[in-house]
């Protein structure tokens, strides 16, 4: 409808300045009578001049002035309506009988009126209502824009059902409207966005074969993001090959969803090759282009590529927005890179970009994961001040860092102060059942509850898996139940959370159920399996374990590792290896990918376990399955053949390996050099220089080394160390001073300090505890002097003498009897600001004992008590040795007894020496009183158990305490003296009670003595098996003393008859066989 002219152009400059128009009663009383046409026109006027209110206003006193508006009129209002975005109302007006007439609008008021609904008020269902409503009823068609219009907010809303029912509606008989490839394009591209990439595809052939789709540009750009989601990537580089022949130009569009795709899936360097190729195509990357590729490369960590494309960006002129910028400070965030992404973040501020929630979004994700809770609170403070409102996005990602770092109460009162949605709820939930928290957990059901929020299938996971931490399984259970109800599907982590949440309170049969329903359903999941197999294992149910990953390995599925390896523990732990072979056997008929597997994994266990024969018969099965055994694998059990010396083993293992492999695969060299170097140390040295000359050097751990110190070939490490020293890249001061030691040990102090010059050239420092090492081999070398040369010449290498490196020396100037120098060197130590310990002063209280300087030793032991050092079980035994060798039996008694009240007690020898010196003095009930004591005493009563676990007989401590309840205490320090002599060779015991041991054999009462020399060799004969009496007798009377003496002055000899006619009360032929040994002892004396 034209206006008239005086509501033409010249008048629209001056409408806004219009004055209101006055009521329709104020007209009337001027006298002003206006025909319906006079106010049609004003409103027309109205509408024209947009106040759309005045027209509403003046439409609503017609009917109170009683002038009856015409379907011109209801048009007017309608458009008003419209415009108003008042659709509810227009509808109403809908179905006026105006709306009804030939003059009225209605197929242009019905397209406004769905577009309304289903564009700007965003409710497409409303708008599909009165679209149906129109085609049943109204017989008004409405526009293929319409149709368009709501098919795209269906879209938009995820809602693909609905799409799909009004592309059918306009593609049906009733209306039979074209539609263009933009909306094929936007259905393919919705069904991709809801992750069904399958039903894009199909949907786009089904249109492309029946004629209705021709595609252009648009489709195929739909159509290879299709394939992208669908990681079918040469499909769609035959989609880009066909486009190129159909003459279609390629754009950077098209490009950035392909580029898209390879990072989606993962593929980098595809993604960076499209890149290039779209550059070289004369396709100039835009800001998107850019953007996609710099978010593709930050999701993956690669923020040095990052920065490098941005640069790239800028020096093409591509200016870069506040989306770019924010994937950038994503990559920085990931890599833990915070002071770099607040660089960049203070340079976007500086230029004049202006920042959004997501930027400020993705430094707060960036600083709760550093767990900097200070730098978020800070950010959200400035974000109030800049005017931007975080949403409950922003809060999920504080809250979900409080509770990770397990502040959840602090999370609460966050989650407190805003309307939290599903994933809120779902992220507290996690948090309370992470840290075990029932009452928080019931706290945020009960909220939950009472939001009205639906859940999705996150949430319920969630949600069951804190209601089984609190043991309301029932619950759990109505939850999972409850599904298809709220019209949610079980993935994956349902099934999972359900299975292990009974499996761990042992309802196995519950477990079971769910994992039935779970191999019904769609849903395909290895965690599944690894769930109730994991149950039935720990229950013992090995055999339905194997029905379970027998089923596995028929749908095709991958064997997981952790499946493999915790099947075959649970059937060793029944069945031992001869299980674990049986199970190979019976799986061995999967897939070769599943039997290699199974196979591997049982190779490795058996071989760890050091079942090496039982892992050889496995390696048998899979070669003869023509299967391999993995690299890693090989070298495991290689490892463990060599260390376990399975020399009859390696060869084979070994021959493989090198077939299979080849001698120029790293892993391979180095096994092969292992295994020489613990064989032959100069084939072995030869193997590793021809390495080195033809291809690279092989490097060895120093394992290595410390495999041959424990198989006595400490000069071999040395050896293999000095020659092929690159052979050990990553021996550090420990490694070299462990050999060191070891060299020392062996009595190779010279090659000792060759290593330290060795490793000082090599860029490593000996610290002082190397040198201790050499100190004391040269020590036990007899070498004082260089020992002290060594030792002062520490200072000049910028080293500190510690307490250690003082005792060595004073112990052996101590021993050497250089008492006076070794007072002046503790002194020294004194001086030097170090405490000695209770080491040092045994070493001086011991040597004045020993040389017969009691009062030093006394005045020693009260210098270290005053000092706060307290005497162990050796102080107390060296000074009552001191006084046992002067004869001084009281003293020794008091001293005794006065630390025996403090707590301290002698050792082994202090006993022996306190009962030999009291036999001697004939002091017998004296001596039996001091060897119950020992007999209670608890280290005593350790070191002589331990010679009980080397021999094959009775309890020697039974015996012993049968002995002293005998009142034979002479014969009891018999054995006393051989467990000291097997457990002290080197011990110098003291000869001074000899000539009185040899008086008291003459006496009628039977008694023993130790004359065990410090340098005797001879092994104690306490390892000898027991025989019967008589045969013992008969061999001992059948022997010639002065011929085999060794065997009759055997004390393991007489100790198996004595400890049997011992134990069958024969104690009279008990005492008169020690008479007899005493008698041959005192001959061999």
């Amino acid at each position: 409808m034209s206006f008239p002219t005086i509501f033409g152009r010249s008048c629209s400059s001056s409408i806004d300045n219009l004055p209101k128009t006055p009521p329709l009663q104020t007209l009337l009383k001027r006298g002003f009578t206006p025909t319906l046409k006079s106010i049609n026109q004003l409103l027309l006027f109205l509408s024209y001049s947009r106040r759309f209110n005045s027209v509403i206003n003046l439409f609503s006193q017609l009917e109170s002035n009683k002038i009856k508006p015409n379907s011109h009129t209801h048009s007017i209002l309608a458009w008003a309506l419209l415009k108003l975005q008042r659709f509810e109302e227009a509808e109403h007006l809908m179905y006026t009988p105006m709306s009804k007439s030939s003059n009225f609008p209605k197929a242009r008021f019905l397209d406004s009126l769905i577009q309304g609904f289903g564009v700007i008020q965003n409710n497409p269902e409303k708008g599909l209502f009165l679209l149906k409503d129109c085609l049943r009823n109204s017989g008004t068609l409405p526009s293929s824009f319409t149709f368009c219009s709501l098919i795209h907010s269906f879209i938009s809303q995820g809602n693909m059902d609905r799409a799909i029912e009004v592309l059918e509606l306009m593609t049906g008989d009733k209306v039979r409207y074209p539609y263009d490839n933009f909306v094929y394009s936007s259905v393919i591209a919705g069904f991709c966005k809801i992750g069904k990439p399958e039903v894009a595809l199909g949907f786009c052939k089904s249109a492309i074969n029946s004629g209705a789709l021709r595609p252009n540009l648009v489709t195929y750009t739909a159509l290879l993001s299709t394939f992208n989601m669908l990681g079918r990537f040469s499909e769609a580089c035959d989609l880009v090959s066909r486009m190129e022949k159909e003459g279609l130009a390629l754009d950077s569009v098209l490009y950035s969803s392909w580029i898209c795709g390879h990072f989606r899936n993962g593929c980098l360097m595809e993604a960076l090759k499209k890149h290039k190729e779209m550059v070289e195509r004369g396709i100039n990357p835009d800001t998107v282009s850019y953007t996609i590729l710099i978010d593709g490369f930050s999701k993956q960590g690669s923020v040095e590529k990052v920065v490098g494309f941005l640069k790239k960006m800028l020096k093409d002129g591509v200016m870069p927005n506040v989306v770019t910028y924010t994937a950038i400070l994503l990559g920085f965030c990931r890599e833990w890179k915070l002071e770099e992404a607040f660089a960049l973040f203070k340079e976007v501020k500086d230029m004049g970009i202006e920042v959004d929630e997501y930027m400020y979004a993705t430094l707060i994700d960036g600083a709760c994961r550093t767990g900097d809770f200070d730098c978020v609170y800070h950010l959200l403070d400035e974000m109030e001040k800049k005017g931007i409102k975080p949403s409950i996005i922003t809060y999920n990602i504080v809250i979900n860092g409080l509770c990770k770092v397990g502040r959840t109460s602090e999370a609460d009162n966050v989650f407190k102060q805003v309307d939290g949605d599903i994933i809120t709820y779902s992220t507290m939930l996690h948090g309370y059942t992470e840290e075990g928290n029932v009452k928080g957990i019931l706290k945020t059901k009960g909220k939950l509850e009472e939001s009205g929020h639906c859940l999705d299938v996150v949430a319920c996971n969630m949600l069951i898996k804190a209601l089984f931490m609190i043991g309301a399984f029932e619950d759990a259970h109505a939850l999972y139940q409850a599904l298809p109800e709220m019209n949610l599907n079980a993935d994956s982590v349902t099934y999972c959370t359900m299975i292990d949440g009974y499996c761990k309170v042992g309802r196995i049969e519950e477990a079971l159920e769910v994992f039935d329903e779970h191999r019904m359903s769609l849903v395909s999941s290895v965690a599944c399996y690894n769930c109730i197999i994991n149950g039935l294992c720990k229950r013992g149910m090995v055999d339905v374990a194997i029905e379970v990953i027998t089923e596995l390995g028929e749908k095709g599925l991958a064997l997981d590792t952790g499946i493999s390896m915790l099947l075959i523990r649970a059937t060793f732990s029944q069945t031992g290896p001869v299980g674990v072979i049986n199970l190979v056997y019976k799986l061995g008929n999967f897939v070769s990918d599943i039997s290699n597997s199974l196979c591997d994994d049982a190779i490795c266990f058996l071989s760890s376990s050091g079942f090496f024969e039982a892992a050889s018969e496995v390696y048998i099965v899979m070669r003869s399955k023509g299967l391999d055994l993995k690299k890693s694998s090989y070298n495991l059990v290689l490892k463990k053949l060599i260390d376990g010396r399975k020399m009859s083993l390696v060869g084979p293992f070994l021959n493989f390996f090198l077939k299979e492999y080849g001698i120029v695969e790293p892993i391979v060299s180095k096994i092969v050099a292992r295994y020489l170097c613990l064989k032959n140390m100069d084939i072995a040295l030869q193997f590793l220089k021809k390495r080195k000359e033809q291809v690279s050097i092989v490097t060895l751990p120093p394992s290595v080394l410390t495999k041959l110190v424990k198989d006595d070939r400490v000069l071999d490490a040395y050896k293999l160390v000095l020659e092929a020293s690159e052979t050990f890249p990553v021996m550090d001061v420990v490694d070299y001073s462990i050999l060191v030691h070891a060299l020392c040990k062996e009595g190779y102090p010279n090659q000792a300090l060759d290593l330290c010059a060795f490793a000082k050239n090599k860029g490593i420092t000996p610290n002082i505890v190397t040198y201790n090492s050499v100190i004391n081999g040269l020590c036990h070398q007899g070498c004082l002097v260089e020992a002290f040369r060594l030792f002062d010449s520490l200072e000049r290498i910028g080293l500190v003498p510690s307490t250690v490196t003082y005792a060595i020396l004073l112990d052996n100037l101590c021993k050497q009897g250089f008492l006076l120098e070794a007072k002046k060197l503790f002194d020294g130590m004194i001086y030097k600001g170090l405490k000695p310990n209770i080491c040092v002063y045994n070493s001086f209280i011991d040597n004045y004992c020993k040389f017969g300087q009691m009062n030093e030793a006394l005045k020693l032991l009260s210098d270290l008590e005053i000092k706060g050092v307290k005497p162990d079980e050796f102080t107390v035994s060296a000074l009552i040795c001191g006084y046992c060798k002067k004869g001084d039996m009281e003293g020794a008694l008091t001293f005794f007894s006065e630390f025996k009240m403090k707590g301290v007690s002698p050792d082994f020898l202090g006993f022996v020496h306190m009962i030999r010196g009291l036999c001697a003095k004939g002091r017998m009930e004296e001596a039996r009183s001091i060897l119950r004591e020992m007999l209670q005493t608890e280290s005593v009563l350790e070191l002589i158990n331990n010679i009980d676990t080397k021999i094959e007989s009775e309890s020697i401590e039974s015996f012993l305490v049968f002995l002293c309840e005998q009142g034979s205490i002479q014969e009891a320090l018999v054995v006393l003296s051989e467990i000291g002599s097997t457990h002290f060779p080197i011990r110098k015991w003291p000869t001074v009670y000899q000539d009185q041991a040899a008086n008291c054999l003459k006496s009628e009462a039977p008694s023993a003595v130790s004359t065990v020399s410090a340098s005797s060799n001879k092994m104690s004969g306490l390892d000898c098996a027991l025989h019967e009496p008589q045969q013992i007798r008969k061999s001992l009377e059948s022997k010639d003393v002065g011929k085999d003496e060794s065997q009759i002055c055997s004390f393991g000899f007489y100790y198996s008859l004595l400890s049997s006619l011992c134990s069958k009360g024969e104690l009279h032929e008990a005492n008169k066989l020690v008479n007899e040994m005493l008698s041959n002892f005192l001959g061999g004396l």
